[in-house]
């Protein structure tokens, strides 16, 4: 008998079993047992939750076959544990059909040939669970001081996994996305195959996820190849992967104080004062295994000072590391001003590890974080992807760049590579006094909107966006048709009745664009 769960085999040692048969579904006599209910009505489902021992004399089910069909497949369908039946005055045999079902179901069915004090029966049952469950908080109780002392003296991954397995005895399985899984005990690589290979939802395993930083980090499993577990298997699981998320939290917060060791030189590498030769030489010491084809630069701008916000920061350093991590980033960051720089190396070619940061930014936006983070005045930019680790600066740099596009300008994306127009507008501006050319263009309307209080600018600006759909244009500024045609005529009467044509339209474009970036809007 198990110390912490009551199976239907084990009942059957109890001394009113004595005399009792198991007529059918022997092959489910490891199901476990958590309540005994005496029942004699043919309606069940408001009265069970699952894994009950049901008790009956039959006398609902003697009269119609029917009925006790009705009955036993509200068993089944409840996942009971047993069905035990007196053999008396109501019933003196069970169907053929009835036993067929039980048998395909491997749904025990047992018989009593005899009188048994149905009272005295789960009074003992229930005493028998109730001492079962307080040994097993106990235990609980016990496994988890184990771990927290166990943490306080510096254990690792592999402490904790050989904890739960002396506790539990069987396979355990620990998988960080993105690595290899680890095996405690290990196992033979055809069986660790065969394992992979079969669905996670297969009812041989119970797995625990566990979360870091509001992210999907890596899973604790159970395998028993009879697929049955217990409560207190189920509760020492979640204790472990508990305990498993701290201890990955601590070596994150071990991380970032050696981030803040490394960050005079990873401020050297953007400011290009290493050699190729020490770069090679700091990445290798951090991760041997260097083959890296592509890298970018990735800044979190905070609304605040670092000093102000540290602890957001903190948590946000944690939460982009992981993401990088968890899709095959290398990531080094350090903080500088008012933001956080993301150095990414990634094993990929420029193409493909844009196309990645394209995917993990398009589900990034769709989280709660990222939403929060949105509300609270966070920015973020990433700069060109380049091919090697001597252009970081470059990368720095245009992400710096696209980050100041992104303060000014309202731009449906952050990467370098979509504001090609807007980063050939910026470096216009530190050549030529973009305000003088914008004038030549956009005075006069300009100067008409201020003395008269209208708003030709915006309908322009919406008309070209449109390419020229004035019924999508009138719809976008909400107002009447009729109210557009007068606006269209003046611009026409103050840009010239071509303004729609060819190159006038694009330096119009141009120019709106211009006008929305430039430092001091005219």
């Amino acid at each position: 008998m198990s110390q912490y769960k009551l199976q239907v085999k084990d009942v059957l040692e109890n001394e009113y079993f004595r005399s009792a048969e198991v007529v059918a579904g022997q092959g489910g006599l490891l199901r476990i047992v958590k309540w005994a209910h005496v029942i004699e009505i043919v309606q069940v489902d408001n009265f069970l939750a699952g894994d009950e021992l049901v008790l009956t004399t039959g006398i609902s089910l003697q009269h119609h076959l029917e009925d006790f069909l009705f009955f036993v497949k509200s068993l089944i369908h409840k996942n009971c544990a047993a069905l035990c039946i007196e053999y008396g005055t109501y019933l003196q045999s069970i169907p053929e059909v009835i036993l067929s079902l039980a048998n395909r179901h491997d749904f025990p069915i047992i018989v009593f040939h005899e009188t048994v004090p149905f009272v005295r029966i789960t009074q003992d049952l229930h005493s028998q669970i109730m001492n079962q469950q307080y040994l097993m908080i106990s235990s609980l109780e016990t496994y988890s001081q184990t771990l927290n002392k166990n943490a306080l003296l510096g254990q690792n991954t592999d402490d904790i996994l050989q904890t739960i397995y002396h506790t539990l005895r069987t396979q355990i399985i620990f998988s960080i996305k993105g690595r290899d899984p680890v095996f405690f005990p290990n196992m033979p690589l055809a069986k660790r195959q065969q394992l992979l290979t079969m669905p996670k939802t297969a009812p041989q395993f119970k797995h625990e996820p566990i979360f870091i930083v509001d992210q999907h980090y890596a899973d604790l499993t159970l395998y028993r190849a009879d697929g049955l577990f217990s409560e207190f298997d189920l509760l020492i699981l979640d204790r472990t992967a508990t305990a498993l998320a701290q201890l990955l939290m601590r070596d994150f917060y071990i991380e970032e104080k050696r981030d803040i060791e490394d960050a005079t030189i990873l401020a050297d590498w953007i400011d290009q004062k290493l050699t190729k030769e020490e770069i090679y030489k700091f990445i290798v010491a951090h991760h041997s295994s260097y083959t890296y084809y592509s890298s970018a630069v990735f800044i979190l701008s905070s609304p605040y000072t670092i000093m102000r916000a540290q602890e957001d920061i903190v948590y946000s350093k944690l939460y982009y590391r992981n993401l990088f991590e968890q899709n095959g980033f290398a990531p080094f960051l350090f903080e500088r001003k008012s933001y956080v720089v993301f150095i990414l190396l990634h094993t990929k070619d420029s193409k493909a590890s844009r196309e990645l940061l394209n995917s993990l930014f398009a589900t990034l936006q769709q989280t709660d974080f990222y939403k929060k983070q949105l509300s609270q005045g966070y920015q973020l930019a990433i700069g060109k992807v380049v091919s090697d680790v001597e252009e970081i600066p470059k990368s720095y740099h245009t992400a710096l760049e696209t980050l100041y596009i992104c303060r000014k300008v309202q731009t449906t994306s952050f990467f370098y590579d979509d504001l090609h127009l807007y980063h050939l507008i910026y470096k216009l501006q530190m050549q030529v006094n973009l305000q003088e050319v914008i004038q030549d263009y956009l005075q006069p309307v300009i100067d008409y909107d201020k003395k008269y209080n209208s708003k030709l600018l915006e309908t322009l600006q919406v008309y070209l966006q449109t390419n020229g759909s004035k019924q999508q244009t009138a719809n976008q500024l909400f107002i009447v048709r009729q109210t557009l045609y007068h606006r269209l005529k003046k611009l026409e009467n103050l840009l010239g009745e071509n303004f729609m044509k060819g190159h006038n339209r694009i330096t119009l474009e141009f120019m709106l664009l211009a006008n929305s970036l430039i430092e001091d809007k005219i």
